[in-house]
């Protein structure tokens, strides 16, 4: 629908040229341009990863670089070394023989058990059947507790 009742004589003379042209097949694939954009776009994120370590990269270097060897010793440094003697806020307290010895049956103890099984505990074990105590029961307990 045309609608020639509004127009300019300029107006008019455009029209004309505009309806003499016929449009020219586009050389530009969607696809590629689409994936152009995608590589355009993830390149700046990896340029920005690969700035980054290439400078932590410079920088651990130069700290290795820098680092005096553990061989080298300083000239003109006329100071002796002493020994650094730390103390300690805590009284060393004196060895309980009794509990080494406890400790010891533990770990043989331990040992039977894993290397035989539970079966271990009572041939290791050197408490007489008759001086273990009776279960508890809940009397007991409730006693213990109140």
């Amino acid at each position: 629908m045309r609608n020639d009742e509004g127009m300019t004589p300029s107006e008019r003379e455009l029209e004309a040229a505009l309806t003499g042209l016929t449009p020219v097949r586009s050389e530009i694939n969607r696809d590629r341009v689409m994936f152009c954009a995608g590589r355009a776009s993830v390149r700046r994120s990896t340029r920005l990863w690969q700035g980054l370590s290439s400078a932590l990269m410079v920088l651990l270097l130069a700290s290795v670089l820098t680092r005096p060897f553990a061989g080298e010793s300083e000239r003109g440094s006329e100071t002796v070394a002493r020994p650094v003697v730390r103390a300690s806020h805590r009284a060393i307290e004196p060895v309980d023989q009794g509990q080494i010895e406890a400790f010891r049956q533990y770990v043989r103890t331990r040992r039977a058990v894993l290397n035989r099984g539970v079966e271990a505990i009572e041939a290791s074990s050197g408490l007489e059947r008759d001086s273990v105590a009776p279960p508890l029961t809940r009397e007991d307990l409730d006693d213990l507790l109140s």
